[in-house]
Formats: structure tokens, sequence, C-alpha cells
């Protein structure tokens, strides 16, 4: 049975010194079923859904990867094959699959969690003209 709730009742601290409460409602990236999260960056319900995400992208990652390299570092075999096409519909076919597959949810990470976890991506790159 659930205590009364107690409006002078101290927070709950996690580990690292947050106040945030330890428990929270979340819904599964992987399979989208409501759980209570024990720590405050879970985004999974269990181990096998966080497995199957992480799989899912290791193996997409992969295709994009090789892809992307060819159209970036060799731009003559990258017009040929056409890969900036072949990007977008790879693309297009993973959102597709995540539709039918995940109901609609998307299997990618926020592009902002992605760029607060790697500042240097956001970096202007300052070069020194020289004057002619």
């Amino acid at each position: 049975m659930n205590a009364p709730l107690r409006l002078n009742a101290p927070t709950p601290v996690a580990q690292d010194g947050d106040t945030a409460p330890l428990r929270s409602e979340r819904t599964c990236l992987e399979c989208g079923q409501p759980y209570g999260a024990a720590v405050r960056h879970s985004g999974f319900c269990s181990t096998a859904c966080r497995q199957a995400w992480n799989n899912r992208r290791l193996q997409r990652g992969a295709e994009v990867y090789d892809l992307f390299m060819a159209f970036r570092f060799h731009r003559p075999l990258a017009r040929a094959l056409k890969l900036l096409s072949a990007l977008n519909r790879l693309a297009s076919l993973y959102r597709d699959e995540d539709r039918h597959k995940r109901a609609g949810r998307p299997s990618w990470r926020a592009t902002d969690v992605v760029l607060a976890s790697r500042p240097y991506l956001r970096a202007v790159r300052m070069t020194q003209r020289r004057r002619t």
C-alpha cells in the first residue's frame, strides 16, 4: 500500500547529487510500453529492449557510415553511383520500417541530445585567409 503523501518530506536524491526523483514513469524507446525508471537516464524497460535498440542502430549505422564515407571522400565515385540519392533512399526505408514495425517510434536519438553529447560538432573552424 502506498504511504500518504507528506508535503515536507525530503526529495529522494540520486547518486550523482541531482535532486530528480529516482522513480518516474517513462516510455520505453524500443517497445513503447510505460515503465518505472529506476535511474534518471534510463530509456528502456529491459535489457532486451536496450540491446534490440542498439543492435538495430549498429546495423543501420554501419550501412550509412560506409555510404557516407564514400560520398565524402571519393567524390567521382559518389557522383557516378549517385550515393546521396542512395543515402536518402536508405533513410526513407529506415523511417518506413519504423512506421510499420515500431508503431511510428523513431530509431534515432533527438538531435539536441546528440549535439549536447558532442559540443565540438557545432564548433566553427576558423582559418586565416592569406592576403594577396
